[in-house]
């Protein structure tokens, strides 16, 4: 479902905390642009009560008027629920929209009614999935197979991440973020920093950690899309056959287009991934030849080692001797550095778990973290 939205709505005056942010303005003199913050505030913060974070925008229109906006960015479910383990719900609109405005209006005194937001534009929108394992799957595994995906056909790459011990995989693009991460490893990062985590404004489901980490067999990994801005975003609807003239919030909470925008993507990497291995011919230069048709992306120091390893396991059965050549050659991590980013296919045990994957996004079915921890 959606997590993180950004939601633009007109505003008939300056609110009065701009005034009491002024640290946190910024003035264009030459534009006439006026821009103030409210983020999240501390004492809200230890008290546990989830905040929107607030921008506040007027700019001059002539004759002496002014266009008013307040942008209020929020995670839904951590708005609903305190947390993301938990997922949203169509049904769940009304509730949004009614905690959104009692939220504002009591922590920021911003009065906002409901079928102003529910009918607010929407500027960025995050869909995500939980997906929870139950026979201890590690969320690591998965993430090392979808590195092997050469996705640079498909999306123009700025870079990818493999980060915190291989619990993430990020890919960045100039308007469009894709990760697959481990959910409860991501927390424990932000309980050590916030820094360090994928996912920030995790401190309303600290609590849920020991809880979570009780259960033994269970792993939950998280697949997400972020959109960044208006026009990517009608660009994403428009590839998923959605309607892109309408960007209210009423039209976007839906699971409908966020199980077709996560499919999308999902498919895009799965594609991208290894379908064979590679075939040793007799020699050197078919060899480069065929890697080169079988991972055209691949660069040349990756397909000039691939091939040596091959010429060497084409008269040595043995990947021990293989692996000592290599490490006497080149030295003692090299070979396993190799093998971790070689283009192996999946196994049949991970084919199975990316399709179990596949389907969790095809069914859309909410997760409840009630489900997995002891103490509600």
């Amino acid at each position: 479902m959606i997590d993180t939205v950004k939601l633009v709505v007109p505003f008939s005056s300056q609110p009065k905390w701009v005034t009491e942010a002024k640290l946190f303005t910024k003035v264009d003199a030459t534009k006439g642009v006026f821009v103030a913050y409210n983020n999240p505030s501390t004492a809200y913060k230890k008290l546990g009560i989830y905040q929107p974070r607030l921008t506040y925008t007027e700019r001059p229109r002539g004759n002496y008027r002014k266009d008013r906006q307040l942008a209020i960015e929020f995670s839904a479910p951590k708005l609903l629920f305190s947390n993301n383990f938990t997922e949203l719900k169509d049904e769940d609109f009304e509730t949004v929209t009614k905690k959104l405005s009692e939220v504002l209006r009591t922590t920021y005194g911003v009065w906002v009614f409901p079928h102003l937001l529910a009918n607010a534009q929407v500027g960025k929108i995050d869909y995500s999935k939980n997906v929870v394992f139950d026979d201890r799957t590690p969320v690591s595994t998965i993430t090392e197979i979808l590195r092997k995906a050469d996705i640079s056909r498909r999306y123009d790459v700025q870079h990818t991440n493999f980060k915190n011990g291989g619990h993430v995989y990020h890919i960045h693009t100039n308007a469009l973020d894709i990760a697959f991460y481990d959910k409860v490893a991501d927390l424990r990062q932000s309980k050590v920093s916030e820094k360090r985590s994928y996912e920030k404004n995790g401190f309303t489901q600290l609590s849920l950690l020991d809880e979570l980490e009780k259960q033994k067999t269970v792993t939950v990994a998280r697949f997400e899309i972020r959109t960044n801005g208006v026009a990517k975003l009608r660009k994403e609807l428009e590839a998923v056959s959605v309607d892109s003239s309408d960007l209210t919030f009423r039209h976007l909470f839906s699971t409908d287009i966020s199980r077709k925008v996560l499919l999308r993507h999902w498919k895009n990497i799965f594609d991208a991934l290894p379908k064979a291995p590679f075939a040793v011919l007799e020699t050197v230069e078919q060899n480069l030849i065929a890697y080169k048709q079988a991972y055209p992306y691949a660069k040349p120091a990756e397909t000039a080692f691939a091939v040596m390893l091959a010429m060497i396991r084409k008269d040595h059965d043995d990947e021990r001797y293989v692996r000592n050549v290599i490490e006497e050659l080149f030295g003692k991590h090299v070979y396993y550095r190799y093998k971790r980013n070689g283009r192996s296919p999946p196994t049949k045990t991970q084919l199975k778990t990316l399709l179990q994957i596949e389907a969790t996004l095809t069914a859309m079915t909410p997760v409840s973290i009630e489900e997995y921890t002891f103490w509600f």
